[in-house]
């Protein structure tokens, strides 16, 4: 009995490592549904909060201040609720386990993208319109296909990145409560952007701390999506782009991937019914709706490289500790 009890006591003597595999097999066959997943409630919060206290009246420094207050009393609050909430848990990886499977929310992206890029290949415009709407933070009623395919694959590629990486990343350095409060800074940027008018004040508290919980795992998993194949290049378009498009590692993402697959990524975009200018960033070619599989099969790969890497070092870590 001895001898059947010590594998299963060296599992759960990972216990850390145990809840990222479940929480990633969970989210890898059963999804959170959005309608279910309390990043929806967090999101519908953030909203109201943002209608009562931003105004376009205010001066920037007052809507600066008011974006901050906001985001310091709804993070901070859950910060404290999970920290409590942790101490009287009867089972600690299993309440990691659920604050991660919670986090995570690549699966469902790429799925969609397999849509778009389906609805691409039919030439339904309107269809690849209106899914890439669901997740375009951006007009896109006047995408062209390879505008269309354009943003796919910036959406993918950035999707991965906060949507996988990014929460695996904090999982590491602090357990399922650091992955979910990750999250939480994920979500507000996405309901106060400040590429949009009303947000450009009000969201830059939001955007400041994204750039710094955000650089490291984005910088990191850009390097990896450099290696191999035209690693040089994607090297070089990490120096001379990777800052051009924004300071919390997402233009580092952007400019590997164009330069690795010679896309052409970034340009002009619309918000609120004006053309907002962003940098030109990656290669020369358009990209089209190969591209976008491609770019799916391979960052599948590199993220799996992710998870193996982590994997080790977490155990690793456990072993020397």
């Amino acid at each position: 009995m001895n001898e059947l009890l010590t594998p299963l006591d060296a599992l759960l003597g990972h216990s850390t490592l145990l809840a990222m595999w479940g929480a990633l097999l969970l989210h890898w066959f059963f999804p959170v549904p959005a309608e279910l997943n309390p990043l929806s409630l967090w999101r519908q919060v953030a909203h109201a909060i943002a209608d009562k206290v931003n105004h376009a009246e205010d001066a920037p420094s007052q809507q600066r201040l008011a974006g901050g207050l906001a985001l310091s009393v709804m993070w901070l609050t859950l910060a404290v609720l999970l920290i409590a909430l942790s101490q009287i848990v009867w089972v600690p990886w299993l309440f990691d386990l659920l604050l991660l499977w919670f986090s995570l929310s690549w699966k469902p992206l790429t799925q969609s993208m397999l849509a778009l890029e389906a609805f691409l290949v039919r030439e339904d415009k309107p269809a690849a319109r209106t899914l890439l709407a669901r997740t375009l933070n951006r007009d896109t009623s006047s995408l062209s296909p390879v505008g269309i395919a354009k943003a796919g694959c910036e959406t993918l590629l950035i999707g991965y990145a906060r949507g996988l990486i990014g929460i695996l990343f904090w999982y590491a350095i602090g357990g399922g409560i650091a992955a979910f409060l990750y999250t939480l800074i994920v979500q507000l940027s996405r309901c106060w952007p400040t590429r949009r008018e009303e947000f450009v004040e009000f969201g830059l508290p939001v955007s400041a701390v994204l750039s710094a919980v955000d650089a490291l795992p984005s910088r990191l998993f850009a390097l990896l999506i450099a290696t191999g194949h035209r690693f040089e290049p994607a090297l070089s378009a990490i120096k001379e782009q990777g800052r051009e498009w924004s300071f919390n590692g997402a233009g580092w993402i952007l400019a590997a991937s164009g330069a690795k697959f010679q896309l052409a990524l970034g340009g002009p975009a619309i918000y609120d019914d004006e053309k907002v200018s962003r940098p030109r960033i990656g290669g020369e070619i358009a990209p089209s709706p190969l591209h976008l599989a491609l770019l799916n099969q391979q960052l599948r790969q590199k993220a799996l490289l992710w998870i193996l890497i982590q994997s080790f070092l977490m155990w690793f870590a456990h072993g020397f500790l």
